[in-house]
This record gives C-alpha cells, sequence and structure tokens, in this order.
C-alpha cells in the first residue's frame, strides 16, 4: 500500500499515515465514532430481526403444515430471489430516508440466509430422535427447547457468521441513499470533497469490525455450539438425553 501511495497522486491512493488517524478516529473520537457505532447499531438490530423472524417462519414451516406450503414453498424463493436495490428503492418509497429505512433493508436481504439455513437445520433433524423426545413428553415447548434448538444453533451460528458480513455491505450502501449518519453517510460525504483518506478508512474500520466480531464472538460460538450438538446426539441416543414430561 505505501509503495502504491508513494507512485500515485493521493486521490488514487492515500498514504497510509494520513489514514491510520483517521481510523483511530472513527473508533474513538466521538465526533466520528458516533458514524461507526451508528452502523454496527444498524446492523446488530437487523441480525437479531432477521434471525428471530427467519427462525420463526422456518419453525412453523417444520411444524405446521400449512405454513409449510405458505412459507417454505412461497415465501421463502420469492424473498431468495428479490433484488437488493429493489428492497432499498421499497424502502425509501415506504419508510422515507432514515434508520427505519436502511434497518429495513438489511432485514429484507438477511431473512433469506437465516431461513435457509434454519430450514436445512430442520430438514436434517433426526426424525426418530423428535419420536423419543415425544415419548417423554407432549409438551411441544419443552421438545423445542431441549431437543430441536440445540440441534439448530449450529446452522444458526452459520448463518449469523455470513449475514453479519453481509449486512455490513447491505447496510452501507443502504446508507449511502441519504441517511445523515454512519459509515456510509461518510464514504458519500467523502466521494463529494474528494477525500480519499476517509473513504479509505471507513473501509478499513468495516473491515475491522467485521474481522474482530467474527473472530472474538461468532467463531468461538460456532466451536461451543456445533459440540454441543454433539453430545446432545449422543446423549439422546445412548438414551441419557432422556426429557422428564
Amino acid at each position: 500500500w505505501a509503495a502504491a501511495a508513494g507512485g500515485a497522486p493521493p486521490l488514487v491512493v492515500p498514504d497510509p499515515a494520513a489514514v491510520l488517524p483517521l481510523v483511530l478516529r472513527l473508533l474513538t473520537d466521538p465526533a466520528y465514532a458516533v458514524h461507526t457505532y451508528t452502523s454496527l447499531a444498524r446492523v446488530l438490530v437487523a441480525l437479531v430481526v432477521a434471525l428471530v423472524a427467519g427462525a420463526g417462519l422456518m419453525l412453523a414451516a417444520r411444524f405446521v403444515y400449512l405454513s409449510r406450503v405458505l412459507i417454505a414453498d412461497r415465501v421463502f424463493p420469492i424473498l431468495n430471489a428479490f433484488p437488493s436495490v429493489g428492497w432499498a428503492i421499497l424502502a425509501i418509497f415506504w419508510f422515507g430516508v432514515g434508520d427505519g429505512a436502511v434497518v429495513f433493508v438489511n432485514v429484507a436481504i438477511l431473512l433469506p440466509f437465516f431461513m435457509g439455513n434454519v430450514w436445512a437445520g430442520l430438514l436434517d433433524l433426526d426424525e426418530e430422535l423428535y419420536e423419543m423426545a415425544q415419548s417423554f413428553t407432549r409438551d411441544r415447548r419443552r421438545r423445542l427447547r431441549l431437543v430441536v434448538l440445540p440441534l439448530l444453533l449450529p446452522y444458526v451460528v452459520a448463518a449469523l457468521r455470513v449475514a453479519y458480513g453481509v449486512g455490513w455491505k447491505v447496510g452501507i450502501v443502504a446508507e449511502v441513499f441519504g441517511v445523515s449518519t454512519g459509515l456510509g453517510y461518510l464514504m458519500s460525504y467523502a466521494r463529494g470533497i474528494l477525500d480519499t483518506s476517509l473513504l479509505y478508512a471507513c473501509i478499513l474500520v468495516v473491515v475491522l469490525l467485521v474481522f474482530v466480531l467474527d473472530r472474538l464472538v461468532f467463531e468461538p460460538l460456532q466451536r461451543v455450539t456445533t459440540r454441543h450438538r454433539a453430545e446432545t446426539l449422543a446423549r439422546s441416543v445412548l438414551g441419557g438425553g432422556a426429557v422428564p414430561a
């Protein structure tokens, strides 16, 4: 990067020495950091909403036949094929320019990631194991909490890892459409004043936040949930995972 900056004008490739202090300011200086953490908050809210909605829809599709026809065979394919730009334009029409539009676009685009992964986990659910759980208790919520959800967790965490990175990409683009806060707004502002250093700094902050949360949160969580799923299956197969009525 430094070598490229030495042979190109600052407008094309800025000097790292000019960019790295801006990265620090985007993380610590309140005037700049408000944009960083506003974008982060929008992404996290969209993740939670998409996760809850996607998992709820596919659980209904798995255990309620009429819902399966409607959700898995109709709604999911439509959401999966819907163009991202279409969601962004519709969000402006429906919600105007603001946080609601950005979060809505993110949720609409992330929803199929969770729906697809949760559905794959539900289809992979051992029918004999579920029938055995039914023999121990007729409480559907108890079976869901003690058998189904532990087996689904690795699929959910895998979707979270992918959706978190995608959520940043979608969120930044949505912010460019006109909100007055967020890293997408700063990128649009940097483009307008030809401040390539600020543009590079915003990009580096996004990469840093995606990398750090993936390594410190999602990767360890995936290891734990995968191990927990294996232990749940082992206890169930050996008869030690009986669910009290």
